[in-house]
Formats: C-alpha cells, structure tokens, sequence
C-alpha cells in the first residue's frame, strides 16, 4: 500500500520526462520574472493601459502561431528539434527587448519571442512537452507527474518574481538608472533562455512519435477523436478568454497604477501567489483522486474567480492582497488535472495534435483579450476587465462540467467498473 501511494505521489518516469521537467523549470524562471517584470517596465515607459494590452496580445499572437505549428507539423518536424528552435527564439527575444521602446518595436519583437505576459506557459513549449511527459510514466500517474511538472516550474516562477526588485539594488548600490537597470535584466533573462537548449539537446529518439503514412494517420484520428479534440478546444478557449483579461502584467500593471504599490511589494506579493500556486497544485492529484478530474477542475475554479472579482471590487490594499493570495491558493488545481485529462482521454498518436490544438485555442483566445482588457478598463474602470474575466471564466466551468462529466479518464473508468463489481456480487 505504502509503496502503490509512493508512486503515485512521486511517479518513475524515463530520461525524457526529467528532461521536460528540468527544461520547464528553467523556462518558468524566466517566466515568473517577465510576466510580472513587463508590466512594471511599460508602466516605467509611460505606455498606456491599450499599448500595454498591445504587447500582451503580441506575445500570445506568436505563442499561437507555435501551436500552430506543433498540432498540424509537430511530429513531422520533430519534437526535439522544434523544442530547440523555440528555446533560441526566447533567447533572442530577450537580447532585443531592451533595443525597443516603442509600441511597434515591442510588438513585433513578442511575436517571435516564445514567452508569457500571464506567467503560464501558452507555447508550444507546454503542448510537446505534454506529449512527450504522457509518454514518460504510467497511466496510474500521470496526473501526478503532471502535478511535478507544474510544481517544479512553479516554484522557479516564485524565484522569477522575487528578481523584479534586482533593478533597484542595481540603483541603489551601483548608482544605475532606473531604465538603464530594466533593460540589464533582459540580458539575464536570455542566458537562462539559452540555458533551455543545452537541457532540450538532452531529449531521446523515444521522446519522438513514430513517423506514419498519412492513411495510417487518418485510421488513428477516428471521428470521435477529432469531435473531442474540437469540443476541448472550444472550451478552453472560452477559459484562456477570460484569463486573458487578468494576466500577471496586467495584475502588477493594476496593482501599479491603483495602490502605487512600490517594485519591492510587487516582487513579495507575487512571489507569495506563487508559493500559495504551489500549494494549488500540491492539492490537485490527491483531490482528484477523490472526486473525478473534471470535477476538481471545475469547482475550483468557482472558488478562485470569485475571489477574483472581490479583488477587483475593493478599494482597500490589504483587502486586495488577501483576496489575491485566496485566489492563487485554489488557482491552479485545475491545471494539472486539465492537462492530464486532455492526454487521457485521446489515444497516444493523437496527444500531440490534442495537446496543440487545445493549445492553440488558448492562445489565439488570449491574443486578443489583453487588448480588449485594455479597451474595457479605458471605458470603464481599471478593474472591470478582471471582473468580465471571472465571469467568462465561470461560464466556462459550467459549460465544462455538463459537457464532460460523463467522460472519465481510463483509470478513473477502471476504478469506476472495480467499485461496481464490489458492490455487485453478480
């Protein structure tokens, strides 16, 4: 018993999902820093709420051009070598950040450079990394090696936020400019980009899917397959919709320009999210296990967008950070079970393009919202597009649960045919 628990909570898996593992953390230090960092930095430049929106959709814009690439070609061209070529796209991304200060200038550079404005992963980093991590470990695990995965990165992401207050250290003691110490942190961030190419050189042939014909492709892509790829899509996309509109710039942006919090506040009040974010995901598997993974992907995410929307309603500082760490306490659990799902419930040719598509819907749907955040807040106030984002969010719930709540995971299916023949001595 002792040793079934362990392996559920700590699942054995080969060379390649240690290796995706190891790449993402990296990567989510980068991240962690950049989603928080960007939105301090146009402030800093004086852009306004619809130009910062701009460059949170351009980043998103090239994110969905990757799944693009990964759901129809991914496997054509091959995991690994594509993992390579986007892990120097985000190292060159950060060497030219610092050479624009424009709105053209940053947009056209963030559509190439393979990185967040939200703090998660909306590349095709996340959809092959998905499919090769499935293939990895056991069934039986799989949602927990997800949970790691997401762990993992998410505890480098809480290390990513802490280094947004290095510009003013680098003021304080060496005499740099405010700007002039912002755009230094671009450099750091590309040699951790680059660091990504030596962990994904790493990766095996198996990490690779078999090549086949096209006829062999088109008898494993059945009609129900490519029914619940759609049906997946549309609904995540509805989600990434409305994360769009409170991405992390966006709340540092707001923190920023609503309570004058100072860099150092935002540094340790993002920093806690991510510890607390931690924590969600910690809370997942075991969770899951007790009551279906759409079920924990669906009410939880109740929980976090209305805490959400109280966020936005108050005027009070303290109030606003309690109400923010709520949220990232109970944020993330869907994560790990969504994309444990999504892998379980397709057959093992199909994951990649699963896992791109679905991808590419949150991302196409997160390139605009940023923008239209910018338009809702310029009409209204700065947090109304928190609120919209909530809402749509906690559309998206209900539209998940009653679509998916008879389809099971294979494993959730064979504890569900184990419990009826207990109960059933015929």
């Amino acid at each position: 018993m002792a040793v079934r628990i362990s392996s559920r909570i700590f699942p054995s898996m080969d060379r390649d999902g240690a290796v995706v593992i190891a790449a993402s953390a990296l990567r989510s230090l980068d991240y962690g820093f950049l989603s928080v960092f960007l939105g301090v930095y146009l402030s800093i430049l004086d852009f306004s709420v619809l130009q910062a929106g701009l460059v949170f959709s351009a980043i998103m814009g090239g994110g969905t051009l990757s799944n693009a690439i990964a759901s129809w070609r991914g496997d054509t061209i091959g995991r690994k070598r594509m993992l390579l070529v986007m892990a120097v796209l985000m190292g060159v991304g950060g060497l030219l950040y610092p050479f624009a200060s424009n709105v053209t200038g940053l947009v056209l550079i963030s559509l190439i450079a393979m990185t967040t404005s939200t703090g998660g992963d909306r590349t095709a980093f996340l959809s092959l990394d998905m499919s090769i991590l499935a293939q990895a470990v056991e069934p039986r695990s799989r949602t927990a090696a997800f949970s790691w995965y997401n762990i993992i990165g998410r505890l480098t992401k809480a290390l990513g936020s802490l280094v947004i207050a290095v510009p003013a250290v680098l003021q304080a003691w060496f005499g740099i400019g405010e700007l002039d110490s912002f755009k230094m942190m671009f450099w750091a961030y590309a040699g951790v980009a680059f660091s990504g190419v030596g962990v994904y050189w790493l990766l095996t042939p198996m990490a690779e899917r078999k090549k086949m014909a096209a006829s062999d492709v088109q008898r494993t892509m059945p009609r129900e397959t490519r029914s619940m790829m759609i049906r997946l899509t549309a609904l995540f996309s509805m989600d990434a919709l409305g994360g769009g509109f409170m991405v992390n710039a966006f709340i540092s942006f707001w923190f920023t320009s609503r309570f004058g919090v100072s860099l150092e506040s935002i540094a340790l009040i993002f920093f806690a999210g991510q510890i607390l974010n931690s924590v969600s995901l910690a809370l997942a598997t075991p969770l899951a296990g007790r009551i279906g993974l759409i079920a924990t992907m669906a009410s939880t995410q109740v929980i976090s967008n209305s805490f959400m929307i109280f966020m936005a309603l108050t005027g009070n500082y303290w109030l606003a950070v309690g109400f923010f760490m709520l949220r990232e306490l109970s944020n993330e659990m869907d994560v790990p079970t969504r994309q444990s799902y999504s892998m379980a419930i397709v057959p093992p040719e199909a994951r990649t393009a699963t896992a791109g598509m679905t991808n590419l819907g949150r991302t196409f749907a997160q390139t605009i919202s940023p923008a239209l955040a910018g338009v809702v807040a310029q009409a209204t106030f700065i947090g109304a597009p928190m609120i919209t984002g909530a809402l749509i969010k906690l559309a998206y719930n209900a539209a998940l649960y009653m679509t998916f709540r008879t389809v099971k995971a294979p494993e959730e299916e064979a504890v569900s045919e184990l419990q009826t023949r207990q109960t059933d001595p015929r």
